[in-house]
């Protein structure tokens, strides 16, 4: 069964009229016949009274009608759906971020924003870190990562990572130590200094780039502490146990106690980037890395 013919077979059922229907479709009479003939021909039934001057619905004809009407309706609101899913109207959109990430200001404003222009949109969170987020994004369980490049784990040529934010890495310490008097700090000063620091196996990006760092001035962090999470690391710093290098977001876990410096050395920077699969067509990839990129 065409729906061709159905959507023919309903027009005429409204209007009755063979020259009023044709022209309603925009088509000429005869291929308007010939679609009803060949629906009561698959049919086997007439759906039409005709004579040279009346048009009427015959039982099989309103018996029909009301079917017509609802496949047609159903056919527009499959047409619909698939154009709201490829639009990126609907679906699901599963984002990946770090722990630190969350505390950037821009994270709440970029998840508010999309979520304003796509409320049928399903944004499933999944807090990660920087090298379980390029796993998961080269597996296809994550359709985007919001994360820094991690040096000990291969990036996946069908990624893209686009900069989102360059930030300083912060020294955080205890109010009480000598390194808030001096005017200038640098990251040889912090040779021989107990350490508080992510685990080296959870793969956090910041961790690495801190040891990369010490390691580029001849020194290993003399770490004396692990911590899982970046409010934890604060609040171990605030009890005078040891230092930390933060990305300067998380200025934003205000203990007291805590001082934040910055170094006074050019590479001391961090950046987050988000990552996505090249090429991916799913069009809430896109609006969503262009409402990044936009607000950043």
């Amino acid at each position: 069964m065409h729906v061709r013919h159905l959507e023919y077979f309903v027009v005429l059922a409204e209007e009755l009229h063979f020259r009023r229907s044709a022209e309603r479709l925009g088509i000429t009479q005869a291929p308007l016949s010939l679609a009803i003939q060949a629906l009561e021909t698959e049919l086997g039934a007439r759906l039409f009274h005709r004579t040279s001057r009346t048009v009427a619905l015959t039982e099989a004809g309103f018996s029909l009608m009301n079917d017509a009407r609802h496949i047609l309706a159903r056919i527009d609101l499959a047409k619909e759906n698939v154009w709201q899913t490829v639009s990126g109207q609907v679906g699901r959109l599963r984002l990946g971020f770090t722990n630190a990430s969350s505390l950037s200001p821009l994270f709440p404003r970029l998840i508010h924003a999309y979520r304003t222009q796509r409320p049928n949109v399903q944004i499933g969170l999944h807090e990660l870190s920087s090298s379980q987020q390029i796993e998961q994004l080269d597996a296809r369980e994550l359709d985007v990562g919001l994360l820094r490049l991690p040096l000990s784990t291969p990036l996946p040529s069908n990624l893209v990572f686009t900069p989102l934010l360059e930030e300083p890495l912060l020294l955080a310490m205890h109010a009480a130590h000598p390194l808030t008097k001096a005017t200038s700090i640098r990251l040889a000063d912090l040779r021989g200094e107990p350490f508080i620091a992510y685990p080296r196996q959870a793969g956090v990006a910041v961790h690495e780039q801190t040891v990369a760092l010490c390691a580029k001035r001849g020194f290993e962090p003399y770490v004396v502490q692990e911590a899982q999470q970046a409010s934890t690391l604060i609040g171990l710093t605030a009890t005078g146990l040891g230092i930390a290098l933060v990305p300067a977001t998380l200025k934003a876990i205000a203990i007291p106690g805590v001082v934040f410096r910055e170094l006074d050395d050019d590479d001391t920077k961090t950046t987050l980037y988000i990552a996505h699969r090249h090429g991916d067509v799913n069009s809430r990839v896109q609006q969503f890395v262009e409402l990044a990129l936009a607000l950043r």
